[in-house]
């Protein structure tokens, strides 16, 4: 996204009304000076960052919270003894811990504050951020920076500072070493001893790690452009949509699971002792396709050769029997045509017999082989 950096001056802080000086830094990289009061119109809907002088915020260092996401009330609880002013009378904004669990706090009075967004938002501008000068100097290396007739302290040791030359130089003596930036040809230039190409560029650089102070209570709250109710329409209707579906889906494949179940239960009665598979079709096929049991008829029927090859012998009556086989009687010439079927069929045993009329009448047990 493209912002636009809007720098009101340390200058307009007495007054803090639409006559507040400010410094316009585009996202083309353009820079314009205005007042608050006469903003471009074009500022309106578009990605602003508010950019505030130090001189009208504070800074400190809050030592670690315990807990591992505490909340804002309980790291205002923890702040309020570095604070000079009421806490009731502040906005906070924290940044994010660092390697040791300190986290940057800003603060900025809350009349003040929300005086100020009001009259942005009057002219239909929402920033959508809002920093301290001093603090968008990054937390790579402590460094101050000569900006609008003053210096800005800032960088890696936590310091957050505005400050006149004269304060400056009897500073640069006592606090640690630290790079002293200046455009050429600037007031700082005496006192620094790196040029930078633009001031305000190198503060918009810095913005990544700098606390926003849209948090809390004055944290933006995002509007929907109008095609997003008519999205959330069409996403609603999809979602019901897509609910229909899923609920048919469910029942079908409940049917499914019961329709399955019945056939499995047929399938038991039709072929006891077989395991259903997954696919009972082709089971079923497979079944029917293999042949079945020989009938009582069948069974009888392989005494046929050994009869045949006696060539005397006549069946009466034949009984079968599930666990002793079958039992026969039969008629024939004399005893040896008996004892050649005995020999012919080994499963055939002899039981009693007669001499009858016309032969010898005999009653014999056959076990069909396996």
């Amino acid at each position: 996204m493209s912002r636009h950096y809007l720098f009101l001056l340390a200058q307009g802080m007495p007054a803090a009304g639409l006559q507040w000086p400010a410094l316009l830094y585009t996202a083309q990289g353009e820079q314009c000076r205005t007042t608050l009061g006469a903003l471009p119109t074009w500022l309106a809907g578009a990605a602003v960052v508010l950019v505030l002088p130090m001189e009208m915020a504070g800074c400190c260092k809050l030592d670690p919270v315990p807990g591992r996401r505490p909340t804002r009330e309980s790291l205002a609880y923890a702040a309020e003894e570095q604070l000079a002013e009421a806490l009731e009378t502040l906005h906070l904004a924290f940044g994010p811990p660092d390697a040791g669990g300190y986290r940057q706090v800003v603060t900025v009075a809350l009349e003040e504050y929300r005086h100020l967004m009001s009259m942005l938002q009057a002219q239909g501008i929402d920033p959508v951020a809002v920093h301290v000068d001093a603090d968008l100097l990054g937390t790579e290396e402590a460094c101050a920076l000569w900006f609008e007739g003053r210096w800005l302290l800032g960088g890696a040791d936590g310091t957050r500072l505005a400050v006149s030359e004269r304060q400056a130089h009897v500073l640069s003596r006592r606090l640690a070493p630290r790079l002293w930036l200046a455009e050429p040809g600037s007031p700082g230039e005496a006192l620094s001893d790196k040029h930078v190409a633009s001031a305000v560029g190198r503060l918009v650089d810095g913005g990544g790690t700098a606390v926003d102070l849209r948090q809390g209570t004055m944290r933006r709250q995002r509007s929907s452009p109008p095609w997003q109710a008519l999205g959330g329409g069409m996403l609603a209707a999809l979602l019901l949509v897509c609910l229909a579906g899923y609920l048919r889906a469910d029942w079908l494949q409940q049917q499914a699971l019961l329709q399955h179940a019945e056939n499995v239960q047929m399938f038991a009665r039709w072929a006891p002792g077989q395991v259903p598979g997954a696919d009972l079709a082709a089971q079923v096929q497979a079944l029917e396709q293999r042949p079945g049991p020989p009938t009582a008829v069948e069974r009888l029927a392989m005494l046929a050769d050994p009869l045949a090859g006696v060539g005397n012998v006549t069946i009466e009556h034949a009984e079968a029997k599930t666990s002793e086989g079958w039992t026969i009687d039969v008629v024939a010439q004399g005893f040896d045509d008996l004892e050649r079927l005995r020999q012919r069929a080994p499963g055939v045993r002899m039981g009693h017999a007669r001499q009858v009329g016309e032969g010898v009448r005999a009653t014999i047990s056959w076990l069909e082989a396996e």
